[in-house]
């Protein structure tokens, strides 16, 4: 068997064994196996292993040594949104592995342990880390968002939560997530001059609010890097004969603009005549110019490897990389090459695994250089 066909072999592997996990959001003794299972990957590699638990939820750190702030991290989750039975019996069908998290992303999470333990051993000399949490599903508060606190801050990020197939991501948008509600003394039917109408009054701030987001109707699957908003979960509450008392609705903005969540919040909060707001909650853009140097090398390593066009793209969605924004640090964003995640029908491309993995290795070697110089001129400078 050729050495590529082994690697494969190896990583589709652990692909399924992961898959095989139902690492569900409240399936904490789930939690638990999947970790000693990454541990037991690992055992004999020549690496550390820093465990974490956040309210319930764990999280791994693999280090080729002892620091905080490695050259490279890769960066993925394990946890997935539930499905069927069926969907965490990983089957392979013609090209393609059939399975809750193979895209989303398991695929990843596998090339990257197997990328890691071959760098330890090939090229010890690099400075590498893999962050693994079980919480990104469910907002990252008590991943990685609680990783970065703890001062991991890699110079470069890899994250593979990316969603676009043969793609580079260069931008992803913040979010901010808030409700609105409005209390009044409510008039008649027929007499609304002898109270305010809540709903009435929450429309009227509403408009106000979308108001400031004039782009979202332009906004398309390939064109989307325009701030656009949502409302949800409307309710209205009125006693017979009466107009609403009440009325509440959630909006969630995911926002392109550079600025803070808190300081969107702000100017929103300002504009409202009648509605108490509270903020839900609220993540920041990630951002690189699209001519970025690793965003490049990534697309020109992505482009050899699989020999097709890259694309480097904004995205109208976000990941657990948006807790590195404003640390200064390069982030790179790329996707296994898959279908359906969240769906039935999520499956993994096979014969893409390969390209992938070795063009994640060929822009980790080729960026040691590079890196380690550019900190030795700021050092000198």
């Amino acid at each position: 068997m050729k050495q590529d066909d082994i690697i494969l072999d190896k990583i589709l592997t652990t692909i399924e064994d992961l898959v095989s996990f139902r690492t569900v959001d409240g399936a904490n003794d789930v939690f638990e196996k999947t970790v000693r299972y990454c541990e037991d990957f690992f055992a004999g590699s020549d690496v550390i292993i820093k465990k974490y638990n956040y309210s319930g939820y764990p999280a791994l750190v693999i280090l080729s040594e002892e620091t905080k702030t490695p050259t490279f991290m890769l960066q993925g989750h394990l946890d997935v949104v539930d499905g069927s039975d069926s969907q965490f019996h990983p089957q392979q069908n013609g090209e393609y592995l059939h399975g809750r998290g193979t895209v989303d992303m398991k695929g990843f999470d596998a090339l990257a342990m197997h990328l890691v333990k071959h760098l330890r051993k090939s090229h010890p000399e690099i400075s590498i880390g893999l962050m693994l949490t079980f919480d990104e599903e469910v907002g990252g508060s008590n991943g990685t968002a609680c990783l970065v606190e703890e001062n991991y801050l890699p110079g470069i990020l890899i994250n593979g939560d990316g969603g676009y197939n043969y793609a580079v991501t260069y931008a992803e948008k913040g979010i901010l997530k808030f409700e609105l509600k409005v209390e009044s003394i409510s008039g008649r039917h027929t007499y609304p001059w002898n109270g305010q109408n809540a709903f009435d009054l929450l429309i009227e701030d509403y408009f106000q609010i979308i108001s400031l987001f004039k782009d979202q109707g332009i906004a398309t699957d390939s064109d989307n890097w325009y701030t656009t908003y949502s409302s949800y979960d409307i309710c209205v509450k009125n006693e017979p004969l009466f107009a609403p008392h009440h009325a509440e609705m959630k909006v969630n903005i995911y926002f392109a603009d550079d600025i803070s969540s808190d300081t969107l919040f702000q100017d929103i909060k300002n504009l409202l005549k009648h509605a108490a707001i509270e903020k839900l909650w609220g993540s920041e853009r990630v951002y690189l110019e699209p001519g970025n140097k690793q965003i490049i090398q990534m697309q020109q390593k992505l482009q050899h490897h699989f020999n097709q066009p890259i694309v480097v793209h904004s995205e109208n969605g976000s990941s657990d990389a948006r807790f590195f924004a404003n640390k200064g640090i390069p982030i790179v964003i790329i996707k296994m090459v898959g279908e359906g995640h969240h769906t039935p029908e999520e499956k993994l491309h096979i014969p893409s695994i390969l390209p992938m993995y070795n063009s994640v290795k060929d822009f980790i070697i080729e960026n040691v250089l590079n890196y380690v110089q550019s900190k030795e001129v700021v050092s000198n400078g």
